[in-house]
């Protein structure tokens, strides 16, 4: 019985325990940000799989840079039905063009709809960035409401490792791109923490 006791204590520590608890704030990189702050992806067609609380949905997911600078992000299944298409406006607005019956909840648009904005590089356009020390890692951030946006680096400031959305204490969503060209990169990874989702994207050659 202490021994039962004695784990749910630690499991509870661990629940209340801060993601950001060994972070450092440190001087902002102007030079770091310019060079690695994510882009986002252009103009790209994916493989696309969404995995939800034991749910399958798989697909192709059609990014585009439009002529006025605008972004759309388009999932059909193979047949050819759209799941969803979204706009995010060079201004910062956001429009839903189409969704299916099924998605067409505000929870799960909200949801979405900050998810392909961390793969674009919308929180990241604009802003100040504050900026902390981690291990051996940087991290930039850009408030978000509630959250903060980060996009993550190595020390050296050499590469872009992932994106990252949390709340003050709690990471909540991660984006892991690869490839030589991150604004079309050659897979991509959206997984969540507060349940169970991930997102994959891997790139179709045209």
């Amino acid at each position: 019985m202490k021994f039962l006791h004695y784990s749910i204590l630690l499991l509870l520590v661990a629940a209340c325990a801060s993601d950001y608890k060994a972070r450092k704030a440190v001087a902002p990189d102007s030079v770091c940000t310019e060079k690695i702050k994510p882009v986002g992806i252009k103009t790209a067609w994916y493989t696309t799989h969404i995995d939800v609380i034991g749910k399958h949905i798989s697909g192709l997911l059609l990014v585009k840079q439009m002529p006025d600078s605008s972004k759309r992000v388009v999932f059909t299944n193979e047949a050819g039905v759209t799941f969803l298409d979204f706009e995010f406006r060079a201004d910062g607005s956001f429009q839903v063009k189409q969704v299916i019956k099924q998605l067409d909840r505000k929870a799960v648009i909200q949801l979405l709809q900050k998810d392909f904005e961390l793969m674009l590089g919308i929180p990241f356009r604009k802003g100040v960035y504050e900026s902390w020390q981690m291990n051996d890692e940087r991290y930039f951030g850009v408030p978000q409401k509630k959250e903060t946006a980060y996009f993550i680096t190595g020390a050296d400031c050499a590469s872009l490792r992932r994106i990252e959305l949390g709340s003050k204490r709690k990471k909540k969503v991660t984006v892991e791109m690869w490839g030589d060209n991150l604004t079309t990169p050659d897979s991509v990874k959206v997984k969540h923490y507060t349940f169970n989702m991930v997102i994959g994207l891997k790139k179709i050659e045209r």
